[in-house]
């Protein structure tokens, strides 16, 4: 009878144990290249297909082959040293270039690690490499990311960083020939008919170089499509006599055109191209393209925004020029018809008065009654000739701001009670406008009005200073200070404070006031030198 193999039997048949064969499955199925070999030894003696796969050879083809065949010749002769250090220290781990069979070159992770025996002799080499290649195509993705993201983010502060048009422009395209290595940057900008894109700037190359305006309906044709950036990738293709009327001259190979945007609507376009060369863009390219567009256009709008309050305030302020100079032109009439026409009217009431009075001599009760009519008349004349100098100083025409300053508080002084005390620092203000003049002499008149009817003063102080860029004028008394209804706006009130500092804002001047108890109110008026605004 044929016995059946016992246990005993079968193990000595060789057959692996589970042990054995679950490391045999691992070796085998591993998802890193193994290499195994003596520890001196520098051959392919013991592989897994992994191995062999990775550098497009089957296990039979590299076996025995020298470690160095799979290298990259430019690390070949790094080999000895590196096989001398692991036989020395045990390990060892560095990247690498390997080299496939079909000659390409490629980035490897190498461990590699001794193996003793029992007497601690070092007998065999274990080296596991890992494939670099996704890895780092995907850590060179991350990086021009991130290169991408540090421009935008530099580029917006950089385009941000200025408010007029043109520095914008200029900062736009030196931002995107830099950033996209491209040799000319335009920026046109759609009109206010929305008719034509006109050249607004130039980067790279003059502005007489390019038409000055592109119809919008043969831009809309070539770049109107539903994506942002357009790449017309040869240009020679296109034959349309429009489109080479206004881009033939420049023999490009490649144009792109970046659509910018007002909100919704295209408001305008970057077109950049490389001379002589033709542009194959990339997906990062487009990506950057795309971000730097945002930040252009949201930069183009802010600084037209800042365009149209900078005129819009310069109309104001021509406006309120107008305003002013009409009010000064009728206080003058009024101030000379006062004077010359009311003054001389009340003189001769005044000396017929008199004579009337001298022809009733004999009835005294007449007489006294004449008299106080003669006074009143007297005190109307003198009031009316205040008024008149208050409306229309001559001094401040015939002598200056200083001494029409000066002496308005003398007359001041004299005519309300309250001492007035003026300093300059100056003698003469040679560069200060007319306009300038009028408002400061308005200041004083009103800072000194409001010191006498509403804060109690006793003395009142008035400074003109100057420096580099502006002239102040003082009016600081030692009273209560204003009631609500006098202070300016900002601080609660007061319409002849208010009307001062609105003339002060249009000539590019403040108005400040400050009140401290015990210490009086102080009521600060700046203007800036002529051709400083």
């Amino acid at each position: 009878m044929e016995h059946l193999p016992t246990a005993t039997s079968r193990v000595k048949r060789n057959k692996p144990s589970i042990k054995e064969r679950l490391q045999e499955l691992f070796f085998n199925q591993a998802r890193v290249g193994l290499v195994i070999g003596t520890a001196e030894g520098d051959l392919l003696e013991f592989m897994n297909p992994y191995f062999a796969a990775m550098h497009g050879y089957t296990v039979q083809e590299l076996t025995g082959r020298p470690f160095a065949d799979v290298l990259a010749p430019e690390y070949r002769a790094q080999l000895p040293a590196i096989t001398e250090y692991i036989y020395q220290t045990g390990y060892y781990s560095y990247e690498s270039k390997h080299i496939r069979k079909d000659g390409s070159i490629f980035p490897v992770l190498v461990t590699a690690y001794i193996v003793y025996d029992e007497e601690n002799k070092a007998k065999y080499r274990v080296v596991n490499v890992v494939d670099l290649t996704e890895l780092k195509r995907k850590e060179h993705k991350i990086q021009r990311l991130y290169n991408q993201a540090s421009t935008l983010a530099r580029t917006a502060l950089t385009i941000n960083a200025a408010l007029d048009l043109d520095e914008v422009l200029e900062t736009i395209c030196f931002e995107v020939s830099t950033s996209l290595k491209a040799s000319c940057v335009t920026i046109r900008l759609l009109d206010a008919k929305r008719q034509n894109y006109r050249l607004y700037y130039s980067y790279g190359k003059d502005p007489q170089f390019f038409t000055p305006s592109i119809p919008a309906a043969l831009f809309e044709r070539y770049f109107g499509g539903a994506e942002q950036v357009t790449v017309i990738e040869d240009m020679a293709a296109i034959e349309d006599p429009a489109f080479q009327k206004v881009f033939g001259h420049l023999n490009l190979k490649s144009l792109i055109g970046i659509k910018l945007y007002n909100g919704k609507e295209v408001s305008g376009a970057i077109l950049l191209f490389r001379f002589g060369e033709e542009w194959p863009v990339t997906e990062e390219e487009r990506m950057l393209m795309q971000g730097l567009a945002a930040q252009a256009s949201l930069a183009i709008r802010n600084a037209q925004l800042y365009m149209e309050i900078k005129n819009n305030k310069q109309k104001l302020h021509q406006l309120h020029q107008q305003v002013v100079q009409t009010l000064e032109e009728e206080r003058r009439r009024i101030s000379w018809e006062l004077h010359d026409e009311l003054g001389q009217a009340l003189t001769a009431i005044k000396i017929k008065l008199e004579l009337v009075a001298d022809t009733i001599y004999r009835n005294c009760l007449c007489r006294a009654e004449l008299g106080k009519i003669i006074t009143l008349v007297d005190d109307v004349v003198t009031m009316t000739r205040h008024i008149a100098y208050d409306l229309r100083p001559a001094a401040l025409e015939a002598v200056g701001l200083i001494p029409a300053l000066r002496n308005y508080c003398r007359t001041y002084t004299q005519r309300v009670g309250i001492p007035v005390i003026f300093t300059s620092s100056r003698d003469e203000l040679p560069a200060i406008s007319e306009a300038a003049s009028i408002t400061l002499y308005r200041v004083l008149q009103e800072g000194l009005t409001n010191a006498a009817k509403h804060s109690q003063a006793t003395q009142i102080e008035v400074l003109l200073q100057t420096d580099a860029e502006f002239v102040s004028l003082i009016v600081q008394d030692n009273g209560s200070g204003p009631g609500p209804s006098e202070l300016p706006p900002e601080t609660g009130g007061g319409i002849g404070l208010l009307g001062m500092g609105e003339r002060l804002s249009a000539l590019g001047g403040t108005l400040k006031t400050k009140f401290l108890p015990g210490q009086g109110f102080t009521l600060t008026a700046q203007v800036p030198w002529e051709g400083r605004r």
